[in-house]
């Protein structure tokens, strides 16, 4: 297979615009100069006010509000406060007033170099009194006469005591993780009560858990399994939990993988029962040995485990949905975890499959080879009735995390590097390279700090289809960094991709304008080559009278414009 591209593709929560803005909008300014002749741009700070009550609506004082990330119309993602953020800023937590209010701020760009803007926020608001609420979605901007408060619920306090052999266990050598993101936010608020008790306060009505772990001379002696309780508002929360020796899990990479094993790795997982709330869990990775074994030292006491694993040219084989699973996807588009429980004596085997190769060839503008470029994919893993992650990529031991119990559990403080990234490889002096990548439909980007691939339908990337006994080929072709930006296509990105800003749904609502939007994406579905600029000009013609018909003129001419230059290619090229 050959492929040429020169392109790639609850709460209820309220926030009010800040009367401070309105008035006197903060002049928080950053100059971040761009890497092309376009000239700087300015990054500002804008903010907005966010309201906390109770579930009598009455003000809460000393709530904390903590942005934790943004979105643009490239998507939803972590804003980071390392000092590498896309935005070249850092998140600030803030304490609600007597009021209740708090004021939130966030940068005005999403991504400075891309010049693609911020439109939502996303914070957790806490207070020791009351439940945690740590996935509230804001978009922006917000109307004053709209916004309603975010409502924080009256929690109520569990009380466990651990148990060995049917004796207590002194609660200061117990660590744990429960279903509550103050589990790793803030590990600190379970404390013990008395010499046997421990307290862990304000969780939410209703369904919950909890794993314990013995510590002794920092290592982890003993485990429980992760144990489900419904909470009550009208009586005290106690439970006991029996914690068993822990015993490490022996495994094996499947017996037809060629020895030695090199780069070999496995990452696993617990698995839900449901789908319905945030359980407590807990995963680990470990080494591959040449010979194929591997050893998981520490695992909840009689949990399924949901394993995964990658080597030098081979990958896990996708596994089948197991009875916890209520509504298996079929056919199921992601890769998935093989489920394996080793207490019912299921053998530790990881089944594998043979990775494809891609030759990849990475040129410029002038058909010229570039050398240096880093290519690279991100094939996900789906774990079961749980969220995705980059296939093998964050490599972490759950024992190394939960036994932090006085500070935030920074997961990168614990991740193991050694590998680099599962999916990536460099171009040598001729353009160059081979990636060894899953089955399956799968995308390519480029990392360099002087190309960048052109923005295509407000994408860097591109797609290419590895089909199992091919091997497969594609040509890139960069250009200079700054040559465009993904800014140029916010508007259009939110209608385009599945009408996912609000600006977009208001677009798409209007009458005519998802049929000439269902016309674009029909245009390109069905065009043999998406770069021909008579298919371009077409598709950038339906669009600018899209924005026509929903009263942006100058959304509308910006996309004529671009009409007009692939117009002027055709004629270039006519004899």
């Amino acid at each position: 297979m050959k492929v040429s591209i020169g392109f790639r593709l609850t709460f209820c929560v309220a926030v009010i615009l800040s009367s401070a803005v309105a008035e006197e909008p903060e002049n928080d300014l950053t100059l971040s100069l761009l890497s092309d002749s376009s000239g700087p741009v300015m990054q500002s700070t804008e903010s907005f006010q966010l309201r906390v009550v109770d579930d009598n609506d009455e003000p809460i004082a000393g709530a904390r509000v903590t942005p934790w990330a943004l979105r643009s119309s490239q998507g939803h993602g972590s804003w980071t406060s390392d000092g590498d953020d896309r935005s070249e800023t850092a998140p600030i937590s803030t304490l609600t007033d007597e009021a209740g209010i708090a004021i939130v701020k966030y940068p005005m760009l999403r991504d400075v170099n891309e010049r693609t803007k911020t439109i939502g926020v996303s914070v957790w608001v806490d207070h020791p009194d009351y439940v945690l609420e740590g996935s509230i979605h804001l978009d922006l901007p917000h109307d004053l006469q709209t916004a309603e408060p975010v409502v924080l619920k009256q929690g109520v306090d569990l009380f466990v005591r651990p148990m060995i052999d049917g004796e207590p266990v002194d609660p200061n050598s117990i660590v744990a993780n429960w279903s509550d993101s103050r589990s790793w936010k803030n590990p600190g608020v379970m404390e013990s009560v008395d010499s046997q008790t421990l307290k862990f306060p304000s969780l939410e009505i209703g369904a919950a858990s909890v794993l314990l772990m013995c510590v002794h001379d920092d290592q982890i002696t003993h485990s429980s399994r992760i144990v489900d309780v419904t909470l009550s508002a009208d009586q005290r929360n106690e439970i006991t939990v029996d914690l068993k020796p822990v015993v490490p899990i022996k495994g094996q990479l499947d017996p037809a993988v060629p020895r030695p094993i090199r780069n070999g790795r496995v990452v696993c997982w617990t698995l839900d029962p449901t789908v319905d709330y945030e359980r407590a869990g807990f995963h680990s990775w470990s080494p591959v040995s040449e010979n194929g074994d591997f050893v998981i030292p520490v695992w909840p006491t009689g949990e399924a485990i949901q394993l995964a694993g990658i080597c030098d040219g081979y990958i896990g084989m996708s596994g089948e949905a197991p009875p916890e699973v209520s509504d298996p996807r079929n056919p199921d588009p992601y890769l998935r975890s093989q489920v394996i429980r080793p207490d019912q004596g299921d053998p530790v085997v990881l089944r594998m499959e043979p990775l494809l190769p891609c030759d990849i060839t990475v040129v410029d503008e002038q058909e010229q080879p570039v050398e240096g470029v880093k290519v690279d994919s991100w094939p996900n893993i789906q774990w079961w009735n749980n969220g995705s992650q980059v296939y093998c990529d964050s490599l972490l031991r759950g024992e190394d995390m939960i036994r932090v119990r006085d500070r935030k559990r920074n997961y990168e403080a614990f991740l193991n590097e050694d590998y680099g990234l599962p999916f990536e490889i460099q171009t040598d002096q001729k353009g160059h390279a081979t990636l060894m990548l899953p089955k399956g439909s799968q995308s390519l980007g480029i990392r360099d700090d002087r190309y960048e691939l052109p923005a295509f339908l407000g994408r860097r990337y591109t797609k290419i289809k590895m089909v199992p006994g091919e091997r497969s080929e594609i040509t890139l072709t960069v250009q200079r960094k700054g040559t465009d930006h993904l800014g140029e296509w916010d508007k259009l990105a939110g209608v385009v991709f599945g009408c996912s800003t609000r600006e977009g749904r208001r677009i798409c609502a209007l009458p005519e304008v998802r049929e000439k939007m269902d016309e674009f994406a029909k245009t390109f579905r069905e065009g043999k080559n998406q770069k021909d600029p008579k298919l371009l000009a077409e598709a950038f013609t339906i669009v600018a009278d899209a924005f026509v018909k929903a009263g942006d003129l100058t959304e509308s001419m910006k996309w004529r414009r671009k009409a007009a230059e692939q117009q002027s290619k055709i004629a270039a090229e006519a004899p």
